[in-house]
């Protein structure tokens, strides 16, 4: 084990880090640069917005930071652990046991209800109570009469609700938000922005939001701009 390794593990308050994140891809000319020397920390309960232009890169390292991919160079340490030293069913784990997820498209299965959804998160987690734990996460979200309803009985709004009680059912270390307000129109965004972040108060999770809309970016604490693959000040 490295020294640095070693670091991030003994820091129990930090609870993602990014240290010198590049990505590449193969292009017919060469390889093409997607991200370049990313880094930054973030600790329990903090809450973080990647902004930048459509095609900056922000999703790619949002996919990296959840080890739904794995960077080029550099490292990612997620919940004390190196990404690049987990194979592929580790990581999936490791997302299982600590990360909630927000779409902007919600990805909720249109056969099964409101309540079925959000249990099957919890039951492929191996919770205890999946039942009473999804109850009371849609509950949590001001859905408690939608129970039965399939994502196409339900409005945007409500199915991002849906989603967020997914997100949050499992009690996650850190959520990871993609545009989680891009399909909504403006008030109900606003209304779905400020349930996320109350609810994120509330279970002193950290947040990694990636966002377009300077209004939402600017309810974190960090914000963090992309430009041309690079992290700019």
């Amino acid at each position: 084990m490295t020294h640095l390794e070693t670091t991030h593990l003994a820091d129990r308050d930090c609870i993602l880090s990014c240290q010198h994140v590049g990505f590449r891809v193969d292009a017919p000319d060469g390889q093409l640069t997607i991200l370049e020397d990313i880094s930054f920390d973030l600790k329990t309960g903090e809450t973080l917005a990647i902004v930048g232009a459509s095609g900056s890169g922000k999703t790619t390292l949002l996919g990296l930071l959840a080890g739904l991919d794995l960077p080029s160079v550099g490292e990612v340490f997620l919940v004390g652990q190196a990404l690049s030293h987990l194979d592929e069913d580790e990581r999936a784990k490791l997302r299982r046991d600590q990360v909630g997820f927000v779409f902007q498209s919600f990805h909720l299965l249109p056969t099964l209800t409101a309540l079925e959804n959000v249990m099957l998160a919890l039951e492929i987690a191996q919770h205890k109570a999946p039942k009473a734990r999804a109850l009371e996460a849609l509950d949590m979200v001001g859905l408690s009469h939608r129970l039965s309803h399939y994502p196409r009985q339900l409005s945007g709004g409500e199915q991002q609700r849906v989603a967020i009680a997914r997100a949050f059912a499992n009690e996650p270390a850190i959520l990871f938000a993609d545009e989680p307000t891009g399909n909504l129109d403006r008030a109900t965004g606003n209304e779905i922005a400020k349930l996320l972040f109350d609810l994120n108060a509330h279970a002193n999770t950290a947040l990694v939001l990636v966002t377009h809309d300077p209004q939402l970016a600017a309810q974190c604490e960090i914000t963090h701009t992309i430009d041309g693959g690079r992290l700019v000040q």
